[in-house]
């Protein structure tokens, strides 16, 4: 998996005054279960109507379904992965044979729907423009999210691809959190 400079992203959000703590998620040989476990860990000892969660791609979906369990103040994600049972059918037969067996098989137990019903919080959702024209299941699941979430904002960073940490991105952060 790609290893990502997440400064610029913590930075700016703390531009906006917010205090921003990152959460190192074991990712290798891992599935969404066990990132589920250590992001609620972390969680557990804040106290969610003060805490806005926040994540990108397999980490936007862990924020996300550890919010539905305990309702943050704010929910922020950053190109949310298409990786729900909802999602499945429609990849790409390499993309599931890249991620591999075991994170389908988590992924198969991980339902959108589901979980968006639980979801009470605004949530703000944020894509990068080349990745939504790129990948079809992304751009789907980016608006079909948008439709299931009671109090949603939609931003699309003009020019970004599945990069949080593209010059884009930030700017796009910076004025829209």
């Amino acid at each position: 998996m790609h290893a990502r400079d997440y400064r610029a992203v913590l930075n700016a959000i703390k531009s906006k005054g917010y205090k921003a703590k990152f959460v190192p998620i074991t990712w290798p040989r891992t599935t969404i279960d066990k990132w589920v476990t250590e992001l609620a860990a972390v969680y557990g000892k804040y106290d969610p109507p003060d805490t806005i969660l926040a994540g990108f791609s397999w980490g936007a979906m862990t924020s996300f379904a550890v919010a539905a369990e305990r309702a943050p103040a704010e929910l922020w994600l950053f190109s949310l992965s298409p990786y729900f049972m909802e999602d499945l059918g429609s990849l790409p037969k390499s993309w599931l044979t890249k991620i591999g067996h075991r994170r389908v098989s988590a992924f198969q137990n991980t339902s959108f729907s589901r979980l968006a019903a639980q979801i009470g919080c605004p949530v703000k959702l944020f894509a990068g423009e080349r990745e939504l024209r790129k990948w079809p299941a992304t751009s789907r699941r980016f608006h079909d999210a948008a439709k299931k979430f009671k109090d949603c904002a939609m931003v699309i960073v003009p020019d970004a691809g599945h990069e949080i940490e593209h010059a884009n991105y930030i700017t796009a952060l910076r004025e829209n959190i």
